[in-house]
């Protein structure tokens, strides 16, 4: 079984790098970035697609009608990718390997975001934040200019005011909520 997935985690780096090397060398970085964005998108929010993706049931054969059947470089009634993505995909079809499809992707999105040295901040807010605390965070968090900063700001009324900022797995919490539930604790614990 580790063998299986050691052989699976190989072939997720030797596609994704190819995918990559592919857009480099057509320029196309950041529209294949959006692009497998939104095809993993539609994995998270539709379970069939997940399911008939990952089946080990499908055959070869099998494999490249699905990908025939659902995916389109014209606007029909299928999902819409670039020549270069269904290429891909029709390649992980022909060779029986549909199921890496989204490791794929992911690793993707993850060599893009290395390589461009981007990083992303969610930033939660009771309204939306102006132009001008965007750019001092953007400008604290960028490192000297060393990193592209993405801030998503997510509108959180609950939290009463303040921020909550989310750099990967590092939480900064400055709510009003948290304040108050930290002060509430503490009146309880000196009852």
């Amino acid at each position: 079984m580790v063998q299986n997935s050691q052989h699976i985690n190989r072939s997720v780096v030797r596609y994704s790098n190819a995918l990559y090397g592919i857009s480099v060398d057509k320029g196309i970085q950041n529209r294949m970035y959006e692009e497998s964005k939104e095809l993993l998108s539609i994995f998270s929010k539709n379970t069939n697609f997940n399911t008939i993706f990952k089946s080990q049931l499908l055959n070869k054969k099998k494999q490249i009608s699905v990908v025939s059947n659902i995916f389109s470089e014209k606007k029909e009634k299928k999902i819409q990718v670039s020549k270069d993505l269904l290429g891909l995909i029709m390649l992980l079809a022909k060779n029986s390997r549909l199921n890496i499809l989204e490791d794929v992707l992911k690793r993707y999105l993850e060599l893009h975001i290395s390589d461009n040295k981007e990083i992303e901040v969610k930033v939660s807010s009771v309204v939306k934040i102006n132009d001008s605390l965007e750019n001092n965070l953007k400008k604290i968090l960028s490192k000297n200019g060393k990193l592209k900063v993405k801030i998503i700001n997510l509108i959180d009324k609950d939290l009463l005011g303040g921020l909550i900022i989310q750099i990967g797995s590092n939480l900064i919490d400055t709510s009003i909520r948290t304040k108050l539930n930290t002060l509430k604790n503490a009146m309880k614990g000196a009852n």
